[in-house]
């Protein structure tokens, strides 16, 4: 008989969060390691112990292929599909061991936080400070690095940089990606007024930072108030990031969805467990279903963005300045399909590693099923402990 691993009895959410990838949590246990206290991210030591994660939160009464977010542009009450929330293992040194989740935007985040961490209003300077990075990180809807970067720099928090696990050759990559993708947009909109190449330039530069006044000149100019600049730069920002991360993980994400599809995906000794066969096949297919709407999410949102920068650049500016005014909701909901969709090739290659063929046996189909779900499931049960 097979011994039990301890790994069996971590719960499939728990997996999720030590195993579904850096766009769904952020492990500060192995990021501050090498990080002098004084210059970890939190003042409470406690946190940089901790590890950050998000979660679907989808609203129950919307239909499951509607849009989750409801009126919710400013990002401030209402729903979201993704959440934050902080994990705390029992042990810093094996957090499969368990441990309690906080969540951040829950009734009684308050007093959990202050309880675990001794983050209160009345807790001084640093404290504030400490709440304010977690409402930094709480404001994006993934944990990617590049992300987390660029929301700390355009709100000038200094935070170390050995927390962003991200070289500076890729960052450099992606600021150029997302530079061509957005300089088109730039220039058409500027260019007939007469701006200068230097004018263009700071209005390019305005991307990375939104408070500079070309920002609010440039949304004015769609007829959008100046206020909402901040909001809608980094929303089209994480939008081109996503449009590009999405071209890393497609061809995993198919060759999983086909695997899903096929005969390949039973597992080899399912004669063995022939009574449970009707309920793997039900399983199998539930996943497939899940995953074919998540990529269907993604393919209407980015051709509504392509349709629009079309229109656009044919000298048809309305759909685009109809997308601009919505397209924080669009990269919300954006955002969670592609950290779930990476989440699931990430573990797809951890399982994948030691079976190139695909043929898995009847508990590890199981288990890997399991941890699909949960990383598309958009109604995920909130546990305060694992």
């Amino acid at each position: 008989m097979r011994a039990k691993r301890h790994s069996d009895s971590v719960s499939p959410i728990l997996e999720q969060i030590l195993y579904g990838g850096s766009s769904v949590s952020m492990n500060l246990i192995a990021i501050t390691r090498n990080i002098p206290p004084e210059n970890r991210l939190f003042k409470a030591q406690g946190l940089n112990k901790a590890i950050l994660f998000k979660y679907p939160n989808f609203d129950e009464r919307a239909d499951e292929y509607a849009n989750p977010i409801v009126e919710d542009e400013d990002g401030e009450g209402g729903s979201r599909p993704v959440e934050t929330g902080i994990y705390v293992p029992h042990s810093a040194d094996h957090p499969e061991g368990g441990g309690v989740a906080i969540y951040l935007r829950a009734r009684n985040s308050d007093v959990l936080l202050a309880e675990q961490f001794g983050l209160t209003a009345e807790a001084g300077e640093a404290m504030a400070a400490d709440m304010r990075t977690l409402s930094l990180i709480d404001s994006i809807p993934s944990l990617d690095a590049f992300l987390l970067k660029t929301c700390f720099e355009a709100e000038k928090v200094n935070a170390d940089p050995r927390h962003w696990l991200i070289s500076d050759e890729e960052d450099a990559q992606l600021r150029r990606l997302i530079r061509q993708r957005i300089e088109p947009i730039v220039r058409k909109a500027i260019d007939g007024g007469g701006t200068s190449s230097q004018g263009i330039e700071r209005f390019l530069e305005a991307i990375w930072n939104p408070n500079m006044e070309e920002a609010g000149l440039f949304v004015s100019a769609f007829g959008i108030e100046r206020s909402e600049a901040d909001a809608i730069f980094s929303a089209w920002k994480g939008t081109t990031f996503y449009e590009y991360q999405l071209r890393r993980i497609a061809p995993r994400a198919r060759t999983i969805l086909n695997w899903l599809k096929s005969r390949d995906c039973i597992p080899v000794d399912i004669r063995m467990h022939k009574p449970y066969e009707t309920q793997l096949l039900m399983h199998i297919e539930k996943v497939g279903k899940l995953l074919e709407t998540t990529l269907m999410d993604i393919r209407q949102i980015l051709a509504e963005y392509e349709a629009s920068f079309t229109a656009f650049m044919n000298g048809q500016p309305e759909p685009f300045r109809d997308y601009l005014r919505k397209i924080r909701m669009r990269y919300w909901l954006l955002g969670y399909c592609v950290s779930a969709l990476t989440s699931v090739a990430h573990l797809d290659a951890r399982c994948m590693k030691n079976n190139p063929s695909r043929k898995l046996y009847f508990e590890m189909v199981q288990k890997l099923l399991r941890q699909f779900e949960v990383a598309l499931d958009r109604r995920r049960e909130q546990k305060g402990a694992f």
